[in-house]
């Protein structure tokens, strides 16, 4: 082999050399911008799952905190509420003079009441009163020896027509007078002032008994001839009746005064606190559910509180004081307080129970099924057999706002009710449950008839489906001929192509 061979051999050998580095070098550079790529892509992809965890977690801890700020606002309304329904109830046996009578009324017919009274007037007269020396004064002198025995007489004389007195209309009349004079007897329990018949004495509530006295005293004259109105200093004759007997009454009043002035802001900030836990809440029905358990816990606290105030107020009754009397007192003075207590607990029992009902528990939707299944049946029957016009597909068309409607109904009657009971509150829930399912009957009864009018379309007579036939095979006799068409030309481009 010549030099020149080798050389050329040489040089060919580099080329290749070079060729191959250079492909390889290719090879490298397309192998590591796919790496870089493929890189690029997970770390993409790794950025993106990481945006979702931390959305998800965000998410996570603002329906976490939308929870705890919905629970807290239930145990602040929870607290609020008992305390504005006690200042709203004070409020207006102060400044509404029917409710306050109303309030103490019954007490005039209370047993207990009218025999502590009846023991306490006649008591008093027959301490003030010297009646031997009247009943002397009245006869003459040869009679004078029957005074000692009439005047041991007339003291259960005095006793049965105090007893008569205060059972009769009049009487009635005379405490309702005397109250509606004397309507300060809240403001003196709740402020500390005084009116002109109650009067507040170290803790005390006392109703001046002056024109009852008065009334029985011409009673006796008037049954024996008497003048023992006049036997008797006018201040003797005030005897006081006490109302209510309570050394807390000062803080109580100074409690209360602080509290009479946050009447409406309470009220305000106990609704606006159940409000905003419902709307709060990540799920409303859960809302719901916090605010029924909220009140219907406060308000068992509450009244369970009211209890214990009563077995301690009854339990520090000074020696001698008549029991049964101070505990109708006491009973009668906060029934309505108590009262509207009982309704809200009512309220909350029917918010606790629409939510639950509302709920995913399995007895929850196995009551809701039955309602569907017991109203869709309803209602297949109704449109299947009666026909109600347009009522139906309206109502089925507007019935959200019908329930609405149903529903705004309910808490009107329930607002507009003078003095409504826990009763009265499951009564109208009970009641409401009556147009929503005639409600949802109409609703069914319009599905129903629109299912039937679609089962009962008219089906095709023979010409239609004559014509049909027709129609088809002439379809099939075009697709027939352009099939052959196009196989006709197929062929004889086929044919052009073989030909040389």
């Amino acid at each position: 082999m010549t030099e020149d061979d080798n050389t050329a051999s040489s040089e060919s050998l580099s080329g290749k050399d070079d060729a191959a580095a250079e492909q390889i070098e290719t090879a490298s550079s397309e192998n590591a911008e796919q790496e870089v790529d493929r890189l690029r892509a997970e770390n993409a992809r790794l950025h993106n799952q990481i945006e979702q965890v931390s959305a998800a977690s965000s998410k996570k801890k603002s329906l976490r905190s939308r929870g705890i700020l919905s629970v807290s606002l239930v145990v602040l309304g929870a607290l609020l509420l008992p305390l504005a329904a006690l200042t709203v109830w004070s409020r207006n046996q102060i400044l509404d003079t029917d409710r306050y009578l109303q309030t103490v009324a019954p007490l005039s017919d209370d047993p207990a009441v009218i025999d502590a009274l009846t023991t306490r007037i006649s008591t008093a007269i027959e301490n003030e009163l010297d009646v031997e020396a009247v009943v002397a004064e009245k006869l003459p002198d040869n009679l004078k020896i029957l005074a000692a025995p009439i005047a041991s007489g007339a003291d259960s004389v005095i006793g049965t027509v105090t007893s008569k007195a205060l059972n009769s209309k009049q009487f009635d009349k005379l405490w309702v007078d005397a109250n509606r004079t004397g309507h300060d007897a809240l403001v003196a329990l709740l402020t500390g002032k005084k009116g002109k018949v109650i009067d507040t004495e170290n803790g005390k509530v006392v109703i001046s008994l002056k024109p009852i006295v008065e009334e029985v005293l011409a009673g006796i004259d008037k049954k024996f001839g008497l003048d023992l109105s006049s036997k008797i200093p006018v201040d003797k004759i005030d005897i006081k009746y006490t109302l209510i007997d309570s050394p807390q009454l000062a803080s109580l009043q100074s409690l209360i005064k602080w509290l009479n002035t946050l009447t409406w802001v309470m009220v305000i900030l106990a609704l606006g606190c159940f409000i905003g836990a419902i709307f709060v809440s990540p799920v409303r029905r859960k809302g719901v559910l916090r605010v029924g358990v909220g009140v219907v816990i406060s308000m068992t606290l509450t009244l369970v509180a009211l209890s214990l105030a009563r077995s301690a107020y009854i339990a520090n009754l000074p020696k001698g004081a008549n029991v049964a009397a101070a505990t109708a007192v006491f009973e009668t003075l906060t029934r309505f307080v108590i009262q509207a207590l009982r309704v809200l607990f009512a309220i909350g029992v029917v918010m606790l129970v629409a939510a639950w009902v509302a709920g995913p528990s399995a007895a929850a939707t196995w009551i809701r099924n039955l309602w569907n299944r017991l109203l869709g049946r309803g209602g297949a029957g109704i449109g299947n057999t009666v026909d109600l016009g347009p009522v139906p597909s309206w109502v089925a068309a507007h019935l959200v706002a019908v329930r609405v409607v149903i529903f705004g109904i309910a808490v009107l009657s329930l607002v507009m009710w003078t003095r409504p009971t826990g009763k009265v509150v499951l009564l109208i829930a009970v009641l409401t449950l009556i147009p929503l399912a005639l409600a949802q009957l109409l609703a069914n009864s319009a599905a129903a008839v629109s299912a039937s009018d679609s089962e009962g379309a008219e089906p095709p007579t023979d010409e239609d489906a004559g014509e049909d036939a027709d129609e088809d095979a002439e379809g099939d006799a075009v697709s027939t001929d352009s099939s052959g068409e196009e196989e006709v030309t197929s062929a004889a481009n086929g044919s052009a192509k073989e030909l040389p």
